[in-house]
């Protein structure tokens, strides 16, 4: 029998060992293949090994062109594009819009994205959805982009509510409602609405009441408009004093006190307790329930206030920033870490830090190292994108922009001056900047690029967009001779992408 032979005993064991090695080998080159694959690596044209980048490309409206160095790609966006590490032009193009286009940097082995693409058509119609007698004494958009609500020129307590949901049928779900009269102190000819905080409910927003008393805060309920609040008499302020909404929640307080230069807590269901939570305060900024960031002169050298991060029962020395308002103040997290960002508008910059907290609790430096500085001469706003990636400074058309994904920064200045009468640009989504300039909007990414200009807009009012960003509503500008103001929807996507 076979296996009773020794030589064929040896001659099997033999040929076993020699399969496992091969397979063994086989498995370690395939192991390795897909390592190197998984770090990008691959063979060149030429056959020599290079370290790819994986790059996802989408955009709106989608399937759209995408063409690296003027050449275009085999796919069409929403793709995933592997490329050798090297500098590109990487453009997107759709018949019936603009071009959209950027230098970008592949590194071997890294990953990016570009999800954010905004195609804008060549040609944009704004049709007419309620054409105002006069111009509006105020509109606003709540947080989710759902509803516009415009107050009705000639009734102060008046307002339309849009629903921004089917941009077909904004103009049939209409709302008309009206505060009641009691709500308001005095209703006279001359006062003005203001915004101050929209809740993250989206039906409630505070809105500050000037008339020619004085000023007094007002909470909106726009769904059952007859249980809104007059906050100033309900929580008992006194005159100059500031509310901002704690945490976001419509029942939920803080307020300042300049003159004392204190900080307190109130709610709805307990209006005669405010409870005192910071001293000796000049400027700050709430997140969450129970975070502050806030600019004092306790312990501050001449000249200077210093900024504190107080997170619950702990506070953390930010930095000590120059004297003079506005201070900018605001935080925010990203990607799990936090980010810190403070300055003064005299000191002509802003600095961001990231997580602050957590380089104070480990005691690794007596002076926080910023992860980078801003400068922009004499800024006037801070904010942080809706996605929180990016935070800007900027003051006219002077911008500084820091990106917390890539850890850079951009300083530029824009080619349109903004109106009169606009305060400030603001963020648009989560990568665009958007301000009015010429009675027309105007947006472009986050670093300059792609500076695209809209449609006819009243200085006076921001653009809004719906909560795809497929239509774009505004307030046009005062009609000559009659002093109409219509309110007009633009389509972003043509007709046979809608």
């Amino acid at each position: 029998m076979d296996f009773l032979d020794p030589k064929k005993q040896r001659a099997h064991m033999i040929r076993l060992i020699v399969g496992y090695v091969l397979i063994g080998t086989a498995v370690l080159i395939a192991t390795a293949i897909l390592l190197y694959r998984a770090n990008g690596f691959g063979l060149g044209k030429d056959g020599e090994v290079v370290q790819n980048g994986l790059v996802f490309v989408s955009s709106q409206p989608n399937n759209a062109d995408i063409f690296i160095n003027s050449t275009r790609y085999k796919d069409t966006t929403g793709s995933r594009l592997q490329l050798p590490e090297a500098d590109y032009k990487l453009a997107i193009k759709k018949d019936g819009y603009r071009e959209w286009q950027r230098a970008i940097t592949v590194e071997g082995g890294s990953v990016s994205r570009y999800d954010y693409p905004l195609l804008i058509p060549n040609e944009l119609t704004p049709a007419q959805v309620k054409n105002y007698t006069a111009s509006p004494n105020f509109a606003t958009q709540s947080p989710d982009r759902r509803w516009m609500l415009i107050s009705q020129p000639g009734n102060m307590l008046g307002f339309d509510v849009y629903d921004t949901r089917d941009a077909e049928q904004v103009s049939v779900n209409t709302r008309s409602i009206s505060l009641p009269s009691n709500v308001v102190t005095s209703v006279t000819e001359d006062q003005t609405w203001k915004l101050t905080e929209w809740s993250t409910d989206n039906r409630h927003v505070i809105l500050e009441h000037t008339y020619s008393g004085g000023t007094e805060y007002i909470l909106v309920d726009h769904e059952e408009p007859e249980r809104s609040l007059n906050l100033t008499k309900t929580l008992g302020l006194s005159v100059g004093e500031v509310l901002t909404l704690r945490d976001k929640k419509f029942d939920k307080y803080y307020i300042f006190n300049p003159e004392a230069k204190t900080v307190a807590s109130a709610t709805v269901a307990d209006t005669t307790n405010h409870t005192q939570v910071l001293a000796g305060v000049v400027s700050f900024k709430s997140y969450g329930q129970d975070i502050l960031l806030y600019a004092t002169e306790a312990g501050a050298t001449p000249g200077t206030v210093m900024t504190m991060l107080r997170d619950g029962d702990v506070t953390y020395k930010i930095r000590e920033v120059g004297v003079g308002a506005p201070y900018l103040l605001d935080l925010a997290r990203y990607d799990g870490d936090w980010y810190v960002a403070v300055g003064a508008s005299a000191e002509n910059k802003a600095y961001v830090f990231k997580n602050p907290q957590e380089v104070r609790k480990a005691g690794q430096a007596k002076n926080l190292v910023p992860a980078r500085v801003l400068r922009v001469t004499a800024p006037n706003y801070l904010a942080f994108s809706s996605n929180t990636r990016f935070v800007m400074i900027e003051n006219a058309t002077s911008f500084a922009v820091y990106d917390a994904e890539t850890d850079k920064a951009y300083t530029y200045a824009t080619s349109l001056p903004l109106d009169p009468g606009v305060a400030h640009a603001n963020w648009m989504d989560g990568h665009r900047i958007t301000y009015v300039s010429g009675e027309k909007s105007v947006i472009f990414d986050y670093d300059n690029i792609n500076f695209q200009t809209l449609v006819a807009t009243n200085p006076a009012y921001q653009p809004f967009f719906d909560r795809d960003y497929r239509n774009l509503y505004t307030l046009a500008p005062p009609v000559a001779g009659t002093g109409q103001s219509p309110l007009t929807s633009t389509p972003l996507l043509i007709e046979k992408d809608r």
